[in-house]
């Protein structure tokens, strides 16, 4: 039984190649994608036996949605898959992120709170695969894992999926639409931009109350 699987599988996979082949932009044909830039994301694509279906997902969206952290093959397909390569129906990230269902959203009427209504089955499944994306996070040391892990501290990690699997959704979103390449600053360059951040706010709300902020020596 579990080798009858195993074909079948292997079957859809081929099929799925071949359909993939006869969508690839012409003046990608033959091109390899981009080469993985995390050695541990690219083994495991190695090893797994994606890296083909890497290639065709390439040539026929013409960008590599793997370079983003956390972002594999499997999430790739059900995001092509469910979507296509133009997302120019949505005009802003916003939109796309909210048709994702990865915005938070109360629906109200007459001041009072509705029942939600049942998303479409494209949606939620491309927001399952960016929450599992996002999980995957958790320990990672790069920028959108710091993001997690802030968001988890402050909130809790429910939240933290959910907004990072928001973000995963924003960075697809820009390199689809504008090909806008997603560059990871690292854990460590996060926190120390979002320290100075915070006291950069602390001292402007001081000075509102008339008192000035002062580093310890």
């Amino acid at each position: 039984m579990y080798d009858a699987i195993q074909q079948r599988i292997t079957d859809y996979d081929r099929e799925i190649l071949r359909q993939l082949a006869a969508m690839q932009r012409e003046e990608l044909r033959e091109q390899p994608p981009p080469k993985v830039k995390n050695p541990q994301k690219a083994k495991a694509i190695k090893t797994r036996g994606e890296e083909p279906m890497r290639e065709a997902l390439y040539r026929m969206s013409g960008v590599d949605l793997t370079s983003i952290n956390a972002i594999g093959v499997e999430t790739v397909q059900v995001v092509l898959s469910e979507y296509g390569p133009d997302l120019s129906r949505f005009p802003t990230e916003k939109e796309f992120v909210s048709h994702v269902t990865l915005a938070p959203r109360k629906p109200m009427s007459g001041g009072k709170p509705v029942r939600k209504k049942k998303r479409n089955t494209a949606s939620t499944r491309v927001a399952g695969a960016l929450r599992m994306a996002a999980l995957s996070l958790r320990h990672s040391a790069t920028a959108l894992g710091a993001y997690y892990r802030k968001i988890a501290r402050r909130i809790g990690g429910d939240v933290a999926v959910f907004a990072t699997a928001r973000k995963l959704a924003t960075l697809i979103y820009r390199l689809l639409r504008w090909g806008q390449p997603y560059v990871d600053e690292g854990a460590e360059a996060y926190e120390r931009r979002y320290l100075e951040t915070r006291v950069i706010v602390l001292k402007a709300k001081a000075r509102e109350l008339g008192y000035e902020l002062v580093a310890n020596a």
